[in-house]
């Protein structure tokens, strides 16, 4: 499974930046609360996509500094 995270603040770019993935292949999921990352991440593969792009919005509070955990 190929999985790219992007994460950044309000107006960072990360809607268009799934965009450009979302047409070429990827299966993007926006806004995701970072400590769901391992629940979505293993269901989709489960599902069969193979190629992943997940934005967390860095305004998730305590939770986006725990994201390094949570890959």
């Amino acid at each position: 499974m190929q999985l790219i995270l992007i994460s950044g603040l309000s107006g960072s770019g990360k809607s268009i930046a799934l965009t450009v993935l979302e047409d070429s292949g990827f299966y993007c999921v926006d806004n995701l609360p970072a400590q769901l990352l391992p629940n979505i991440a293993g269901f989709l593969d489960q599902a069969g996509h193979t190629r992943i792009a997940i934005s967390v919005d860095a305004r998730s509070g305590g939770q986006f500094f725990q994201l390094p955990d949570f890959i």
